[in-house]
């Protein structure tokens, strides 16, 4: 029977550590899976919350591009308002009488030294043609502008033409000032 004992007890023991290896076993298993399951939870909570800042992201570009979208309309139309008011001022400069229209063009005359050819424009034609000192100017063929002249000579040329005067001369010291009149 001690042999029968012996294997009884050897059984009983194995059974013990076949138990207890299973118990460790599923321990371990059970915290391999809590730890997973937490590692899992943290990495969707990073994803989260990365997904949110990159639609937050996403959002404020998408804002930002929309607000300069808007500006840039709105400016747009402000410089084509603009650009039609001085054109408006070129064209009512251009129905000034030839009386009062005139001096202004004394003044561009004066500022020329040089000698050389004038290019009225058809409606100042005649006006020129009498203002103009015959040894200094040649009046030539006319041209399209509204009003003023063209000054060509073998070194220079100046433009004198209304158009011209408007957008070079006038709009560049009276824009910032009609625009907040106009916008304010």
């Amino acid at each position: 029977m001690a042999l029968q004992d012996i294997l009884a007890a050897i059984t009983a023991e194995a059974d013990k550590y076949i138990t207890d290896a299973r118990t460790e076993h599923q321990r371990s298993v059970t915290q391999l899976r809590e730890e997973s399951e937490r590692n899992l939870a943290k990495k969707k909570q990073e994803i989260a919350v990365s997904k949110q800042q990159k639609m937050d992201q996403l959002t404020t570009k998408a804002q930002t591009h929309a607000n300069a979208q808007k500006r840039n309309a709105v400016l747009s139309t402000k410089k084509e308002m603009l650009d039609t008011v001085f054109a408006k001022a070129a064209q009512k400069l251009s129905e000034v009488s030839d009386k009062d229209i005139e001096p202004l063009l004394r003044v561009c005359i004066k500022g020329i030294k040089a000698k050389g050819i004038i290019h009225p424009s058809t409606k100042h034609a005649d006006l020129l043609k009498k203002i103009c000192p015959s040894e200094q100017f040649r009046i030539e063929k006319p041209t399209h502008a509204k009003g003023g002249f063209l000054f060509v000579s073998e070194k220079e040329e100046q433009d004198f033409t209304f158009e011209h005067l408007m957008e070079h001369v006038v709009r560049p010291s009276h824009e910032l000032s009609i625009s907040k009149t106009l916008f304010s």
